[in-house]
C-alpha cells in the first residue's frame, strides 16, 4: 500500500534533516514524501531543493497556520494512507511501517503508540486506548503523529483551518460519531517533539479546547441522534435492544457511553 508522508517545516532546519533522515531509513519503501515549507529563510528551501529528488511534491512559500500548510500537503498526496510526520518528528525505529502494512489494511484509520521528546531532552512513551471509543476521543486526544489516516477520506475532508491546534481532534470525534473505523496497532509509531505551539500558548489551548467541549461535540451528537432517530423509524422491530436504545435517546438521556453503543449498533442493522 502507498504512504504519503506529509512534513510541515518553517524556520526548522536541524528537525527536517532528522525528519528526513528518519524517512530514508524505513524498511519499507512504498512511500511518497511531501513537503511543505513556510518560507522559511534560514536555509531550510536550500535544502530542500537540494534533496527534491527524494521528494514527490514540495513547496516553499507562506501559509495561513500549520491545517493550511497540512491541506496543502493533502492535496498533493497519492497515497493509500496519510501520516504527517513534522520536522523534528521521527519514526520510532527502521521497521515501523513494515510492521503497519505487513498486511493489507483497509481501516479508515490506524494508530499506535508514540514517545514525547521534551524540550530538556527528556523522553516519555505514551500509550494509546487498545480499543478506540467515543467517550474517550471525547475527553482525550491521540498524538497526530502516530495515526495514519485513510487518504480517501482526508481528500474528500480536509482540516478546519479555522483552528490552529485542535482541527485533528475535531475530526476524529465527528468521524468516531459517523462510524468510522480506528484500528490500534501494538507498534511505537514516532517520536514526538513536544516543542511546537501546541504545548506553548496555553490562552489557545484552553480556548480551542473549550470549542470542542461547547460546539464541536454537542453537534456532532446532535448529527448523529437526528441520523440514529431515521435508523430507528426502519429497523426498530429487528431487535430488542433498538427499542431500549430507542427509549433512553426519547429520555435523553445521551450519555457518551449509550450514544456511542446506539450508534455502533446502528451500523450493525443498517
Amino acid at each position: 500500500m502507498t504512504l504519503s508522508i506529509i512534513t510541515i517545516n518553517f524556520n526548522n532546519l536541524d528537525g527536517l534533516k532528522a525528519t528526513r533522515q528518519s524517512i530514508l531509513a524505513q524498511t519499507y519503501k512504498d512511500w511518497e514524501w511531501i513537503v511543505i515549507d513556510g518560507g522559511s529563510t534560514q536555509g531550510d528551501r536550500e535544502f530542500i531543493e537540494e534533496h527534491q529528488s527524494e521528494t514527490a511534491y514540495w513547496c516553499s512559500e507562506p501559509d495561513r497556520g500549520v491545517y493550511h500548510a497540512m491541506n496543502k500537503g493533502i492535496a498533493a498526496a497519492k497515497g493509500d494512507y496519510f501520516i504527517f510526520m513534522n520536522s523534528g518528528d521521527t519514526f520510532y525505529d527502521i521497521e515501523v511501517l513494515t510492521h503497519v502494512f505487513k498486511q493489507l489494511r483497509t481501516e479508515d484509520v490506524l494508530y499506535g503508540d508514540w514517545v514525547q521528546v521534551h524540550p530538556n531532552g527528556e523522553t516519555s512513551l505514551s500509550l494509546a486506548p487498545k480499543v478506540f471509543s467515543l467517550h474517550f476521543i471525547c475527553s482525550d486526544n491521540i498524538c497526530h503523529q502516530a495515526m495514519f489516516l485513510k487518504g480517501e477520506l482526508m481528500r474528500q475532508s480536509p482540516y478546519d483551518e479555522s483552528f490552529r491546534l485542535y482541527a485533528d481532534w475535531a475530526k476524529w470525534i465527528q468521524w468516531a460519531l459517523n462510524g468510522y473505523s480506528f484500528c490500534y496497532i501494538p507498534v511505537t509509531i514516532c517520536a514526538y517533539d513536544m516543542g511546537g505551539i501546541s504545548v506553548t500558548q496555553k490562552a489557545l489551548i484552553i480556548k480551542e479546547h473549550k470549542r470542542l467541549q461547547t460546539d464541536i461535540i454537542p453537534t456532532a451528537m446532535r448529527t448523529s441522534l437526528n441520523e440514529m432517530q431515521r435508523l430507528y423509524k426502519i429497523i426498530n422491530e429487528m431487535h430488542p435492544l433498538v427499542l431500549e436504545a430507542s427509549r433512553l435517546i426519547e429520555k435523553k438521556k445521551l450519555f457518551k457511553k449509550i450514544i456511542h453503543t446506539a450508534i455502533r449498533l446502528c451500523h450493525i442493522f443498517e
